[in-house]
């Protein structure tokens, strides 16, 4: 004995099917860029602690982080979000020429490190900031 099934509307099923998936990972795609924008506004924060004192001839640490100059490395700091295969990441860096230095520090000319940009993203991830963005975001798209 056997049973068939049959779904006359089987295209319509498998079109609607297709709009779904190409919404969840607009959703996706978009609910990464705001966790990274996230990121991207803690470690502008986290650049932000130095303080400069005008009239100096050395500009003295008087802070958690670097000093304020000119405020390049915070404008420096950006988010762009990549896609590969079927995963999609946020990138956030600056690109400062001394940002680097500034995270990680260059003792060999006495640059002391003040890292700004892996603690935002160790910050947000580990206080579940990045996990309630995320779904946040993905479920405001998916509703529409």
């Amino acid at each position: 004995m056997s049973a068939k099934v049959t779904i006359p509307n089987l295209d319509d099923v498998l079109s609607g099917l297709e709009k779904k998936a190409q919404q969840i990972d607009d959703a996706v795609a978009y609910a990464i860029q705001m966790a990274g924008l996230a990121v991207e506004r803690q470690a502008k924060l986290n650049a932000s602690t130095g303080v400069h004192k005008r009239g100096t001839k050395r500009i003295p640490g008087s802070g958690p982080g670097p000093n304020v100059i000119t405020g390049n490395l915070r404008r420096s700091i950006r988010t762009k979000v990549v896609g590969f295969g079927d995963s999609y990441a946020a990138e956030v860096s600056a690109s400062a020429i001394y940002a680097r230095a500034v995270e990680k520090g260059l003792p060999e000319w006495n640059v002391v490190k003040y890292p700004y940009l892996e603690p935002a993203a160790v910050r947000l991830s580990d206080n579940g900031t990045l996990r309630r963005v995320f779904i946040q975001h993905f479920a405001e798209k998916i509703r529409g």
